[in-house]
């Protein structure tokens, strides 16, 4: 008799479709949501350029908002995760496509300091829940073997809705409308079709489409050892306070964190600020070239975290 053990993959049809589906949406959702993220960098040059907008909204004021609006992001980021651990993405994603896509509408229907400021925590609080929603969705269908890998090919999703996003909202906003309100609409419409495709398409964990958990779908030569433990890791019984106190005691962590901090200013200054940057000192660029020229750092963006 053999002692050879068969791999569930080729007994469990419809696993690989599923991956397959789950890759694609969350990285369409996260894709997604840059094209409200960088709206408000689009509706810069013309906020700027209006003659009553600019005397309250200048650029230290523009500045102000988008340090309100990362601020948010980043205490969003402690929330949502465990809220996805609890409830699972889903809801988490939903809601927060759907808060993104109506702050960002009244944000151009209603552009004064006194709305921007709550508006702006709505955003960042929206924003936040893409990251450790859809993270949290691959985990549910990609073991940690093959995680590296996987989110390499994933994490183009950024880089790509930084490189498509800003272009295209510039484009419809000041070569099709001539109204920087325009960038405002057409972003919060984009990520309503996007809102749409999830609610159709994603799925929390694989027993919510009648399939066994990732670790029973892999043959036991296909699992790495760490898997086994990763799952108890990965639910433990520990109040908030105390996981949080043991991530933050991890030295790896604390350092990988403190590298990705330090990062951020350059990143953020060309995506929120890039196309002010490139209108001020190309005096003949028009607003939709000041937005296209940015996108250089889109391109080396995609190719990086291959």
């Amino acid at each position: 008799m053999s002692n050879t053990v068969m791999s569930p993959r080729t007994t469990i049809p419809g696993y690989e479709r599923w991956r397959r589906q789950i890759f694609a949406i969350t990285w369409i959702a996260y894709a997604g949501f840059y094209f409200t993220r960088q709206t408000f960098s689009v509706a810069k040059l013309g906020i700027l350029e209006d003659p009553v907008l600019s005397t309250t909204l200048t650029k230290s004021t523009l500045a102000n908002l988008d340090a309100v609006y990362l601020t948010a992001y980043a205490a969003g980021q402690f929330v949502w995760g465990s809220v996805s651990d609890r409830y699972g993405p889903r809801i988490v994603l939903i809601g927060g496509l759907a808060m993104s896509a109506i702050a960002t509408l009244f944000m151009g229907l209603l552009p004064a300091l006194i709305f921007l400021v709550p508006l702006m925590i709505v955003q960042g609080l929206s924003q936040s829940t893409g990251w450790s929603g859809t993270l949290k969705n691959i985990a549910q269908f990609f073991s940690i073997g093959e995680r590296g890998r996987v989110l390499g090919l994933w994490s183009t999703n950024y880089a790509f809705g930084g490189l498509a996003a800003a272009p295209f909202l510039g484009w419809v906003a000041y070569s099709v409308f001539d109204s920087w309100r325009i960038s405002f609409f057409t972003g919060a419409l984009v990520v309503v079709g996007v809102l749409v495709l999830v609610i159709a398409f994603q799925r929390n964990t694989p027993a919510d489409v009648g399939l066994p958990p990732i670790e029973e779908y892999h043959s036991l030569e296909d699992l790495p050892p760490l898997d086994k433990d990763a799952k108890a890791i990965a639910e433990p019984s520990k109040s908030f306070r105390e996981v949080f106190l043991t991530v933050t005691r991890d030295r790896m962590v604390m350092t990988l964190g403190a590298a990705y901090f330090l990062l951020k200013p350059a990143r953020y200054a060309i995506l929120l600020w890039g196309p002010v940057i490139v209108a001020e000192r190309l005096n003949d660029a028009g607003n939709f070239k000041a937005i296209t020229v940015p996108i250089a750092f889109g391109l080396a963006g995609l190719l990086a975290p291959f």
